[in-house]
């Protein structure tokens, strides 16, 4: 029998020690040791699982092609929010696997049985839940920048920090980088512009 693990984290954000808030490594070796060192391992590291587009997801997307050629006969992951944050989907591909032949263990939530009615309604009832932490996270973080908006302050869309004003100097985020190269090069050239003079003029 085929084994493979499927690990997840949403972010790659690192706390104030410097150390990941949430570590895709720390979640492989407890999986490795549920399934076996031989185990195949399948892993998005920074990815959501409450997107739709499963392109984000790419070691998901092998997983599932794996499992539907019928490659794979166990997959082992640490709870079902990290297979997905959609209850539909979840549900969906759940069943995918087990038509496939293949059983879906959660180190949290025993093996999931999706062909019974109970397997089927504790599935959905976690799958639930995790969309609504989801969709009530984004409805704080999305208020939380109406908001800010409201009140003049400078967001930035690519990482989402707040600033207050109008230069964003203590963001490192991409987008925030190229404004301040922008700034400095657009001052740099009028710097070296020539000055005029009244020489000429009567």
């Amino acid at each position: 029998m085929t084994v493979a693990i499927y690990a997840r984290v949403s972010d790659q954000k690192l706390k104030e020690d410097g150390q990941r808030r949430q570590d895709i490594q720390r979640q492989i070796e407890l999986l490795k040791t549920a399934a076996g060192a031989d185990a195949i391992i399948f892993y998005d590291d920074g990815v959501s699982a409450f997107k739709e587009d499963y392109n984000s997801r790419p070691a998901f997307l092998k997983l599932m092609r794996e499992i539907r050629a019928h490659r794979i006969q166990q997959v082992w992951i640490e709870s079902l929010d990290r297979w997905s944050r959609r209850i539909e989907d979840g549900l969906r591909t759940l069943r995918e696997a087990s038509e496939s032949g293949c059983t879906v263990s959660s180190i949290a939530d025993g093996e999931v049985i999706i062909t019974s009615s109970q397997g089927w309604f504790k599935a959905g009832i976690s799958l639930l839940l995790a969309e609504w932490a989801s969709r009530d996270k984004s409805e704080r973080v999305r208020s939380g920048m109406e908001r800010a908006k409201s009140k003049a302050q400078n967001i930035c869309e690519a990482c989402g920090v707040v600033h207050i004003g109008r230069h964003p100097l203590a963001c490192n985020c991409e987008k925030c980088l190229k404004k301040r190269v922008g700034r400095k090069s657009r001052a740099k050239i009028g710097e070296d512009a020539p000055m005029k003079t009244d020489a000429g003029m009567g």
